[in-house]
């Protein structure tokens, strides 16, 4: 190779390399990608909403009689009238009474009790008139018993009776004029036990 074209060529090394020099950034001063930051946005709180009262399902207990109704408690002062004793055999008074020969009644009186006593005396405003007599017993139905009778007052005569055993319903229609009576009761191993008083509607209108 002649003089001139080794001197050209190192020339042309030299150019490349200073060009190289100038054209790259030392490697310490790179530039940094700025480091981006993603921001979530907090939740938007829910509406508050006021405290709620906890609503239990209603228990399986009877509906209370209306307030309309009266309601015949018990008497402490037995010697206002003749008292008569629960017979021994309850079954000659007999079963339910189907039969009603009015369309409907309206009750007019109850019995509510957990025990056992001899009601205050009390009239009812219809000379035939039922008694609806409900016992329930939860602890020991078993063993659960009703017993009652209604007496007339004035005489001492027993109108009609009644004995449940085991929880349950008896329905009975009775005809005692428009004088006062008493019912004498016995319950045994009972929750409570309602006797409902119901007339015709003609007599309460």
């Amino acid at each position: 190779m002649e003089r001139g074209d080794l001197a050209a060529v190192l020339i042309g090394l030299t150019l490349v390399i200073i060009l190289t020099v100038v054209l790259s950034p030392p490697a310490h001063s790179n530039p940094q990608v700025p480091e981006v930051v993603t921001t979530t946005p907090a939740p938007t709180p829910a509406p508050v909403s006021p405290a709620q009262e906890t609503i239990f399902p209603p228990t399986s207990l009877p509906t209370p009689p209306p307030a309309t109704m009266k309601r015949i408690s018990y008497t402490s002062d037995y010697s206002l009238f003749p008292v008569r004793f629960l017979p021994s055999d309850m079954g000659i008074y007999g079963f339910s009474d189907v039969n009603w020969q009015y369309n409907s009644s309206v009750a007019f009186a109850y019995v509510e009790e957990n025990h056992g006593g001899i009601t205050e005396p009390f009239t009812v405003p219809s000379p035939v008139w039922r008694m609806t007599s409900t016992l329930y017993a939860v602890k020991n139905p078993e063993n659960a018993r009703f017993r009652m009778i209604v007496v007339d007052e004035q005489s001492g005569l027993v109108l009609e009776g009644t004995e449940i055993r085991f929880p349950g319903s008896v329905t009975k229609t009775v005809v005692a004029g428009r004088g006062a009576v008493y019912m004498v009761i016995a319950a045994e191993n009972v929750d409570r036990f309602v006797i409902t008083i119901e007339t015709p509607p003609v007599f309460t209108q």
